[in-house]
């Protein structure tokens, strides 16, 4: 069992690699040497590479600390745990790296397939099948920088285990393969979709519109990143778009790998919207992709469809509403019934509740 020069430096500490963040355990005196043993066990996946320098290890800066003080309930204590260093590892890369609630895995030539899903969708299951093939990143999350570069999280495996707390089991142990020895980059995010009734997995390439919702809630502290939305939407075009993955069992995945590589032919082509100032929300950002905009503010992601874009065009260049009507008729013609002014000021004024445009 290869622990890693921090995690034998001494007793009462271990120092685990979260995303790139260094996050030290420390174990108290009343924490049994049986405790200590099993939360190392759980926890070799994920430590320090080996340094010449042992005592330079030991005493490496941490990012975070978590006290580890009398445990009575050691499987529950070991779930919450894993909970706790990753919260404080989302915490310290907030504005700093874009993280996807998503399991992962590395080709031998550095390539990361981000499976992006909420909890119950089957990633840990997922990460256990693929990774008996390619190198384990994560079973939780996915966080790479504005290169694509991937900072592996080797936790322990929370594998479900009915009427009691998650196992926390770890990759050497869940029989799970090591790291490439190359560089990490992101190749292709891909959202998953249980389907116990599909015959054999399926593969749809989405719309950035259709796709941004389901990132944005699988995302931590997107609204931190800079340029939001923009940001969202490069980093999908960078990856050759953002695939669906429907599927029944984690068995039949591990064979679809290449064609979750191949990208979409074009990425639809957008313009960013920039709305500083444009309401009371100083992060509202958006993308335009013609007859959709795809915009963010009051710390959510929303599509924009119908005569909103034109409406939000218009209201960037102009607050006068005879002005906003014209550009929105200009647009799509008049309505086949109702009134076009009733129309656009109700879309203004639900615009300006979101913070999209001046009130």
């Amino acid at each position: 069992m290869n622990l890693g020069v921090d995690a034998v430096v001494t007793r009462s500490m271990l120092a685990v690699s979260a995303l790139g963040a260094r996050i030290e355990l420390a174990f108290g005196e009343d924490v049994s040497e049986d405790v200590v043993a099993r939360i190392r066990r759980a926890w070799s996946g994920a430590g320090f590479p080996a340094s010449s320098d042992s005592a330079s290890a030991a005493h490496a800066a941490s990012d975070a600390r978590i006290d580890v003080d009398a445990i009575d309930d050691v499987e529950r204590h070991l779930e919450t745990l894993s909970t706790r260093v990753t919260l404080d590892a989302l915490a310290h890369n907030r504005g700093r790296l874009m993280m996807l609630h998503a399991a992962g895995v590395a080709l031998e030539d550095g390539r990361v397939i981000a499976f992006v899903g909420p909890s119950g969708r089957g990633k840990t299951t997922l990460s256990r099948a693929l990774a008996q093939h390619h190198g384990y990143v994560s079973d939780e999350t996915i966080a790479f920088d504005e290169h694509l570069r991937v900072l592996p999280y080797r936790k322990p495996l929370s594998v479900v285990r009915p009427g009691a707390p998650k196992d926390q089991v770890s990759p050497a142990d869940a029989g799970l393969r090591e790291l490439p020895d190359a560089d990490l980059t992101l190749a292709a995010i891909v959202l998953l979709e249980r389907d116990p009734d599909a015959t054999e997995p399926e593969i749809e390439h989405l719309h950035f519109a259709d796709a941004a919702p389901l990132l944005a809630a699988q995302s931590s502290y997107l609204i931190e990143y800079e340029g939001t939305v923009a940001a969202l939407a490069d980093l999908c075009d960078r990856v050759g778009g953002v695939r669906l993955l429907r599927y029944a069992e984690a068995a039949d995945v591990p064979a679809m790998i290449d064609a979750l590589l191949v990208p979409e032919p074009a990425p639809a082509p957008w313009e960013r919207m920039r709305l500083d100032g444009a309401g009371r929300d100083s992060k509202a950002d958006a993308v335009d992709y013609g007859s959709v905009v795809v915009a963010f503010s009051d710390g959510m992601l929303r599509v924009l469809e119908g005569i909103a874009p034109a409406v939000l065009r218009a209201a960037r260049e102009s607050s006068e509403l005879d002005r906003i009507v014209s550009a929105v008729l200009d647009a799509h013609g008049a309505p086949p019934s109702g009134d076009a002014v009733a129309m656009v000021r109700e879309v203004v004024a639900e615009l300006a509740d979101v913070g999209l445009v001046p009130a």
